[in-house]
């Protein structure tokens, strides 16, 4: 075996001949944000087997899965194996899913067959999942359900405030600023969206959690969910620009979708505490990377023009 084979895809090598008595053959590993896959070929079938840096996520992944999959014809993963396993002296959660056909959106052949249709495959399995929804109202971190949005936006995220203002969190004082306000300013930013529904949302639907054909651009799959519950469709969309943007996906989207008065603003509200999430799930944090989106925000609501300031500062300019 070559020298250059991570000890993730021994450890794959090794599950998939205890798992089927047979052996595999390694086909690509892929490391990602909160793990490592392995793609493996063998006559018991085909797999993807994930090793899982945060505690708890393959639960999540699979019960996702499992809501996702009632509401959609699209192919998603089907969980072979779950267990933890030690690599290297670290545990890690190791989740065996059957693999699906279809390739990533950046291995499709450019440009893009049929844009427009691929798109608009894309939005159309959002759209389903986004009419579902739950006359109890809007879904809380335990489960429980709250009858506006407000009050479960405050349930998600208030623990994301606390972490981003701690001592221990790795944001810079202009930047803890910056979120303080953000979190002041929660009332009015989200006040277009009383009233509405709750959407089953799959929480990370940016096109890098697709699969397509390789030459036609066809959607085939659809793959790793995060925290799936009933809140509201603007907290899935705003990844639609994050991959692949020359596919239009959140365009395509508001075509379909009346989105109301400060979605601009929203629509970067709304990526910054769901990067705040990333980072306190796996300390990561990237400080250009926010004042980026802050920058955006600023672009978008002239009521957030201080940020300019506070990313002036954050980035070493006098701030007297």
């Amino acid at each position: 075996m070559s020298v250059d084979v991570s000890v993730y895809a021994h450890a794959a090598l090794s599950c998939y001949q205890a798992h089927y008595a047979q052996k595999a053959q390694l086909v690509q590993e892929i490391a990602g944000f909160y793990g490592h896959a392995v793609i493996l070929t063998g006559a018991a079938g085909d797999v993807v087997i994930k090793f899982g840096w945060q505690p708890g996520r393959s639960a999540h992944e699979i019960a996702g899965l499992t809501r996702l999959q009632a509401h959609t014809k699209l192919a998603m993963p089907q969980v072979l194996l779950q267990q933890q396993i030690v690599v290297a002296g670290k545990a890690l959660e190791l989740l065996m899913l059957k693999r699906l056909p279809g390739i990533a959106p950046w291995d499709v052949a450019k440009p893009w067959r049929h844009p427009l249709q691929t798109a608009q495959q894309v939005v159309d399995v959002l759209l389903g999942w986004h009419a579902v929804t739950d006359p109890r109202g809007f879904e809380l971190p335990d489960g429980r359900f709250a009858t506006d949005f407000l009050t479960a936006f405050e349930a998600w995220t208030l623990p994301l405030h606390q972490y981003v203002q701690s001592e221990a969190s790795p944001f810079t004082l202009p930047q803890k600023r910056a979120f303080a306000l953000l979190w002041q300013e929660r009332t009015r930013l989200l006040a277009p969206l009383a009233g509405m529904s709750s959407s089953l949302v799959h929480d990370d639907p940016h096109a890098g959690n697709f699969l397509f054909d390789a030459h036609s651009g066809e959607l085939l799959a659809a793959l790793d969910p995060c925290d799936v519950a009933f809140r509201h469709r603007e907290q899935d969309i705003f990844h639609l620009a994050d991959v692949a943007p020359e596919l239009n996906l959140l365009e395509t989207y508001l075509q379909h979708y009346a989105a109301p008065e400060g979605f601009a603003a929203r629509r970067w509200f709304f990526s910054l505490w769901d990067d705040a999430k990333h980072s306190r799930n796996l300390a990561w944090y990237d400080e250009a990377w926010f004042n980026a989106k802050f920058a955006n925000l600023v672009s978008a609501d002239k009521c957030f023009a201080e940020f300019g300031g506070i990313i002036a500062c954050s980035q070493g300019d006098d701030c007297a």
